[in-house]
């Protein structure tokens, strides 16, 4: 593909992630992408197929460029096992600080059902195995409590996107924001503590 072909193809992902993140699939229209992008919708069309496609895409484009479980992250916590979980919730919380669309095009996703479970299935497939092998590893070490890969995983995938999805409910139900008080610190530590079964100094 030409360099000019591929920069047209990038900024049309661009403008859909931004559209597609605040309205969904539904909420925002080809025409609106495709005059937001500055490119004809027949455009759109020809590298996408259809809409359908084109969001698959974004999701897909969106994975490979936020790198969730992203290798320095789990070098990181291959140097230090003992602070595995601590490490990794600390990475979640960074790539939902720094990619606000993230979860909410992960929640549209969920709502638009099984038509968008390809581009998540491979995202999972890709970016799993390293961190199951590492996790498993350190469960039959000892450093980590033998609870199964899927619920540690789903724990720290729910909770760090929980805290970003759901900011102002937390602030009324917690009494104060969880943007402040040294919350992450704190919260990455206590869950690191709650899967190895010991106390980590701050």
């Amino acid at each position: 593909m030409q360099e000019r072909a591929q920069k047209t193809r990038a900024r049309i992902l661009g403008t859909a992630a931004q559209l597609f993140s605040a309205r969904g699939l539904n909420g925002a229209t080809v025409d609106e992408i495709a005059a937001a992008a500055g490119v004809n919708k027949q455009r759109i069309y020809a590298y996408f197929g259809s809409k359908n496609g084109l969001f698959e895409a974004v999701l897909r484009d969106v994975f490979e460029r936020v790198e969730l479980f992203s290798r320095e992250t789990v070098a990181k916590a291959e140097r230090s096992p003992e602070k595995m979980t601590e490490i990794m919730v600390t990475g979640f919380l960074k790539v939902h600080a720094a990619h606000p669309d993230l979860w909410r095009l992960l929640a549209w996703a969920n709502l638009e059902g099984p038509q968008c479970a390809d581009a998540l299935n491979q995202a999972r497939k890709k970016e799993n195995e390293q961190l199951r092998t590492l996790y498993e590893r350190n469960v039959e070490s000892g450093l980590l409590r033998p609870v199964g890969f899927e619920t540690w995983l789903f724990t720290l995938l729910a909770v760090t996107c929980f805290r970003y999805s759901n900011e102002l409910t937390l602030s009324h139900t917690l009494g104060w924001s969880p943007a402040g008080r040294g919350f992450e610190k704190d919260l990455a530590r206590e869950l690191n503590q709650l899967f190895t079964g010991r106390k980590n100094k701050k």
